[in-house]
């Protein structure tokens, strides 16, 4: 996916947008974490991935964060490292939770294990008036199937 900038782009409103999409993170990232999922900052036609998988589409983006707090209903999330420039935002977010319910995996579900778990994501967020648009997450898959005792598979 490709975006394209409609207008040019004063220093003006690159540091509005800045300020304003670094904020937005900020924010999003505690609602989400407290469940908080109605008020996604995403477009209509986001499209995100993570090494879960990909998704099109808010509907199915919000679906994914559903995964995710059901397998981890009262965790923490904090920006550890945030770096902006107009609309792009690359954020580290180190999450802690303990794992109390079942979680949807490429693998399959995962039974709760009752483990606590502790990992940092890197978090690339695109956005376009002012939502973000485009989003790329990394994080340590392998790390965290160990901290929940799970055995991945052999590669083929």
């Amino acid at each position: 996916m490709t975006l394209v900038q409609d207008k040019p782009t004063t220093i003006q409103d690159t540091k509005a947008n800045t300020a304003t999409n670094s904020a937005t993170i900020k924010k999003w990232v505690s609602a989400m974490v407290q469940g908080d999922l109605a008020h996604a900052p995403y477009a209509e036609d986001a499209e995100t991935s993570d090494p879960n998988g990909k998704y099109k589409g808010k509907a199915q983006i919000i679906q994914s964060f559903s995964a995710w707090k059901t397998a981890f209903p009262k965790g923490t999330a904090e920006v550890t490292n945030l770096i902006a420039l107009g609309d792009h935002v690359t954020s580290e977010v180190l999450f802690k939770s303990t794992h109390t319910g079942p979680l949807v995996s490429p693998m399959g579900t995962i039974p709760a294990t009752q483990k606590n778990v502790e990992f940092k994501a890197v978090i690339l967020s695109t956005f376009r008036n002012g939502l973000i648009q485009r989003e790329r997450t990394y994080f340590d898959q392998a790390d965290l199937m160990r901290q929940l005792g799970v055995a991945l598979p052999p590669k083929p």
